[in-house]
């Protein structure tokens, strides 16, 4: 009697895990609807759709187990999640698909009969029943890796190299179920050490599941804290240009103020035709007029305020620095923090680069191609050697362990809009182009339509 209850407490457990995994699948790609939205609707509805599940297989028909069971799950996703009916429907095969998969290859590899018959398999309740949590555990998996081939947005986005790095224990797990199964145990009399074998795979499956979720929770945060520190980043650039205009204005203020004074000392000094002490006052008066102005290099605020700041940090390092931004030139798809980081790390290196030489320089050009493409290409000379290893560039700083991030992550972004980063270097000059396409993507075009 007690064994009997302690399948009949995995049967439960079975079909409590495969609703949460149908339904957690379909909530990665779908909402609830509002009507049925609210703090306990994920557990509720898990908690009907087991107890529907285990209510079909008490009748122990294969064939009406399956039909029900599906048309259970297409009921959920039609009535309780909001979406286009074709994409739903897309979805819902896709979960069918592989959840049939995970079990015809389960049944592949355990040589297992469909039937389970209680006459069938009742002397083997415990190997059908390690059996089935393997099969289930496969299934999380493999929804695992479509949910994350299929999630573009950045806060959930986990490396696919590191999903397959955390999928190795519950593939071993699956491994070492399969083996208990194929062993020949003696599960007729459920001694202490079956129940702990069987109990010990229930918790190492909810453990392997559990780690997915622990890292997922994780992965967010640590999202947070990044976009916490670009926050902060792209706000002391405003305070940065903010305080540059305050300083402009006020210095414009007091030069307005004593531009009475120039005028009047210009008179006199006019009066006595002394025309080189009236051209010396003009050229200072130029140079105290051009210190003071902020360009209006492009139309962009946040890449105006970027491209000025490191103008005005070549002229303090003594370096000549041009800057080209041709009209029309636009990178609205970018993101702010996409610009901060793609502009300020490759005028920083330039910045680097030409410092060290006696007569270093910079040239930025931005411009339009065809118009699909804006295109960024930083020009400075350098002094030394360039050291690229395995294709990539590094830094020429002491510490290449803190450093030299900066020209790859321009890279990945650029990759991220659809575009690139080309680099290229000869006879002490660098040039760094980034392309980006302005035509969006048709991925991101149906997203947009959605």
């Amino acid at each position: 009697m007690g064994s009997e209850m302690i399948f009949r407490l995995v049967q439960i457990f079975i079909c409590v895990l495969e609703a949460y995994l149908i339904i957690d699948f379909f909530m990665a790609f779908f909402r609830f609807r509002e009507s049925v939205d609210g703090k306990y609707t994920k557990l509720w509805l898990v908690t009907g759709t087991a107890i529907c599940i285990r209510a079909i297989n008490l009748l122990n028909s294969t064939s009406l187990n399956m039909a029900a069971t599906f048309i259970i799950y297409f009921s959920i996703i039609i009535f309780f999640f909001q979406g286009k009916l074709f994409s739903k429907f897309l979805y819902y095969i896709t979960a069918v698909i592989i959840m049939l998969g995970s079990e015809f290859l389960g049944v592949i590899l355990l040589s297992l009969q469909t039937d389970f018959a209680p006459n069938h398999v009742e002397s083997n309740q415990a190997v059908i029943s390690i059996s089935m949590l393997s099969l289930k555990l496969l299934t999380f998996i493999l929804y695992r890796i479509i949910k994350r081939n299929a999630d573009n947005s950045d806060n959930h986005k986990i490396n696919f190299q590191i999903t397959l790095w955390y999928s190795i224990m519950p593939v071993s797990l699956i491994g070492i179920m399969i083996a208990v199964t194929r062993l020949n145990i003696d599960f007729t009399s459920m001694g202490f050490a079956q129940i702990l074998l069987l109990v010990s795979c229930i918790l190492a499956l909810i453990g392997s599941v559990a780690i997915f979720y622990v890292f997922d929770r994780y992965s967010q945060s640590v999202w947070k804290l990044r976009q916490q520190e670009v926050m902060i980043t792209k706000l002391e650039m405003e305070e940065k240009h903010y305080g540059q205009v305050e300083r402009v204005n006020r210095e414009h203020a007091a030069f307005l103020h004593d531009i009475r004074h120039y005028m009047k000392v210009i008179g006199e000094m006019a009066a006595d035709n002394d025309d080189k002490a009236i051209i010396r006052i003009l050229s200072e008066l130029q140079i105290k007029v051009s210190s003071t102005e902020m360009e209006m290099l492009c139309s962009n605020h946040l890449l105006n305020v970027i491209l000025n700041e490191k103008k005005k940090d070549a002229e303090r390092k003594g370096i000549g620095m041009k800057v080209v931004v041709e009209p029309g030139f636009s990178i609205n798809r970018v993101t702010d923090t996409d610009i901060i980081v793609i502009i300020s790390n490759l005028l920083d290196n330039a910045l680097e680069a030409a410092e060290k030489c006696s007569n270093g320089y910079i040239k930025a050009y931005l411009f339009t191609r065809n118009s699909h493409f804006s295109v960024i290409k930083i020009v400075n000379n350098y002094a030394g050697r360039i050291d690229v290893r395995e294709g990539r560039l590094l830094t020429g700083k002491a510490d290449r362990m803190r450093h030299g991030y900066g020209i790859q992550n321009v890279g990945s972004i650029a990759e991220k809009y659809g575009g690139y980063l080309h680099y290229f270097y000869a006879e002490g000059e660098f040039t760094a182009v980034v392309i980006l396409p302005e035509v969006m993507s048709w991925d991101e075009g149906e997203s947009a339509g959605d």
